[in-house]
């Protein structure tokens, strides 16, 4: 786990804005767009911070997604503007501190269940309400040397019973 820097709050208002701008300019439902762009390649490039070096707008990065996977009119259902920046703040704040892959994020919490967490969540620390979110999956990422002994033991247990 890292701290939060410069870098990565940088990072985290980039994705959110361009969440939040996918609502006015994307055509398919905020649910497609977020999976879209966490599976994504440039979710990759936000994922190891060479973004940053870019000059990239905006407008252009929801062009790639579009090029990637092909425009898209599937589902109608869109978030507004401020669930959509929270939720990509989120997910980016999630990947930056953790040093975990988008797509990690991504299938840990989807962007509905996100949704639903933004009115009790929204107000707190962004660290503070993954942490809640993580603690009520009963998802550690960022286990103790103990635990991650305890779990690589686990999984040994286990493939040695697979195999009698």
């Amino acid at each position: 786990m890292r701290e939060m820097d410069y870098d990565g709050l940088i990072l985290c208002d980039i994705q959110g804005k361009l969440f939040e701008l996918s609502v006015e300019t994307e055509e398919c439902s905020s649910n497609i767009f977020i999976r879209r762009f966490m599976n994504s390649k440039v979710a990759v490039r936000f994922d190891n911070a060479t973004f940053l070096n870019e000059s990239t707008p905006i407008e252009t990065v929801l062009d790639e997604i579009n090029e990637q996977y092909g425009k898209s009119t599937y589902g109608s259902i869109k978030f507004s503007k401020n669930e959509m920046f929270w939720i990509g703040y989120i997910y980016r704040y999630m990947v930056y501190v953790y040093e975990i892959e988008s797509m990690k994020a991504y299938k840990i919490i989807k962007g509905k269940e996100l949704r639903n967490l933004y009115l009790p969540y929204h107000t707190l620390d962004p660290l503070n309400a993954i942490d809640r979110i993580l603690e009520a999956k009963n998802i550690n990422l960022n286990p103790t040397r103990e635990e991650k002994i305890a779990r690589g033991v686990e999984i040994l247990r286990k493939i040695r019973n697979e195999r009698k």
